[in-house]
Formats: structure tokens, C-alpha cells, sequence
């Protein structure tokens, strides 16, 4: 059952927010971290420097910091947790987190991205709205990165949630409301290279169609392999590329010592 109430825990410390909030309350506890000292202020320096497509302040806060986020993606009765690089979703019963199911660091680094074209080596990822391509190295599948993606909507817009709490779908066409990403998917046949394209037709950039085109001249791709997420979910789209991305966020000015 999904929840809109969250928390985000520390040893005895817990800060109880909407699950909207939780990216305003990073921010304020990684700006406190970051006043204590100039060791905290330059570790947080550190971390960010690979981040240009998403924001850091979730990462940062679970998997540094260590704290634990109540109710991940509004999931009632399970709790996320920072381990190293990865961040795990456990039954708030059971010790056991749930199999297949964790995110990574959204760095640049980490999600793997790179300028994408035909004449690169086309691998199954999610391309962005600059034809980048995003994929991990050690993830399987669009599913996980999917979720990765969508938490980072969920975290900092009230209506996104409140959107999600009613959606019984896709969770692909869902965030392609919000983002110009296209669900690459590589099919190799011996020396033949079929590709898929999942995407919403009003929601993708001139870079992104004019790669479409060039699958389609070069035979990388057929009409039929083309699957217009418009066609089934009539929803307006919306493109919050900015608005996720770090580079544009004015956060680093606040913390200057």
C-alpha cells in the first residue's frame, strides 16, 4: 500500500516529512553537516563533482551521512538503506532486503553516461533528452533504473506524488511524462542489430527524434519497433530535465564558507 508519510532516521534522530520533502530535508541536513566544519564542507565538494544530470543530496545524506529513508517510493512497512554505494529496500519486519531491488549513486559516473549515436556501441540503457546514454555497468534491464529515476521526481514534487499514489501502470510511461527518456532496448542477431524504442512522442528533444531518424535509415530500427507511449497513456508531458539536474541548482552558493 502506498503512503505519502516518510521519515528520514539516524541513530535516535528522526525527521518526519512528506515523501516530497525529502529532498529539501537532504538539503538542510547536508547544509548543517557542511557548517560544522570545512572538512564536512570539502567532503560534500568531493562527492558532488560527478554529478551533472541528477542532483547529489539524496545520495549523499543516505549513503554518507547513513541515513535511512521510511516508506522508499511510498512503499508502506519498508525502509532504505545506504551500504557503500548501493542503498537497499528491507521489510521494516525482516533483516532480508528485497531480492533484485536497490539503487545506486545517480552520478555521471556511476549511471554510466556517454554521448550515445549509431555509430556507437549500441546497448540496451535509457537515452536522455542530449542523447546520452544512462545505464550502470553492473544493472540489468530498465526496471531498476526506472525506479532510480522515478524516486527522483518523487522526493521533490508534491504533485508527481500525489499523481503516483492513484497509478496502476507502467512505471516507464509514467516518468516519461516528466522526462525526455527514451527505453533502448538491443536485440543482436548475429551480425544484425535490431533496436526497440520506447518513448512519448511529445515529450522527446530534436536530438532525440533525429537519432530515432537515423536508426530507422541506417535499418537499426522499423516503424513497428517503434513504440509511442502516447498511444497509451494520454497524460500531458512535462519536461523537468532543468529542473533534476544539479548544474542548475543554485545550492552550492548557499553553502560557500
Amino acid at each position: 500500500m502506498l503512503t505519502i508519510e516518510s521519515a528520514l532516521i539516524k541513530d535516535d534522530k528522526k525527521i518526519i516529512c512528506k515523501y516530497y520533502e525529502i529532498e529539501e530535508v537532504c538539503k538542510n541536513i547536508i547544509k548543517d553537516y557542511c557548517d560544522e566544519s570545512e572538512k564536512n564542507h570539502h567532503t560534500f565538494l568531493e562527492f558532488v563533482k560527478n554529478y551533472h544530470t541528477f542532483k547529489p543530496y539524496f545520495d549523499f545524506v543516505v549513503c554518507i551521512l547513513g541515513y535511512k529513508v521510511l516508506n522508499p517510493q511510498m512503499e508502506e512497512d519498508t525502509i532504505l538503506v545506504g551500504k557503500d554505494n548501493h542503498m537497499y529496500v528491507y521489510k521494516t519486519t525482516s533483516e532480508k532486503f528485497e531480492d533484485n531491488f536497490r539503487y545506486g549513486l545517480s552520478d555521471d559516473k556511476t549511471l554510466d553516461v556517454y554521448p550515445i549515436s549509431i555509430l556507437s556501441k549500441l546497448e540496451e540503457c535509457m537515452i536522455d533528452g542530449n542523447n546520452n546514454h544512462i545505464m550502470p555497468k553492473d544493472m540489468v534491464g530498465h526496471v531498476q533504473i526506472l525506479q532510480q529515476i522515478l524516486n527522483m521526481l518523487l522526493i521533490s514534487h508534491k504533485d508527481i506524488c500525489e499523481k503516483y499514489l492513484n497509478y496502476k501502470s507502467d512505471i516507464g510511461y509514467f516518468v516519461s511524462r516528466y522526462l525526455p527518456l527514451i527505453r533502448f532496448q538491443v536485440d543482436r542477431q548475429g551480425r544484425m542489430i535490431l533496436t526497440r524504442c520506447v518513448y512519448r512522442e511529445d515529450n522527446i528533444t530534436k536530438l532525440q527524434d533525429n537519432f530515432i531518424t537515423d536508426l530507422l535509415d541506417n535499418h537499426y530500427t522499423y516503424s513497428s519497433f517503434l513504440y509511442k507511449v502516447n498511444e497509451f497513456d494520454k497524460y500531458e508531458a512535462k519536461d523537468l530535465t532543468e529542473d533534476m539536474s544539479y548544474k542548475h541548482d543554485d545550492f552550492e552558493e548557499k553553502i560557500k564558507r
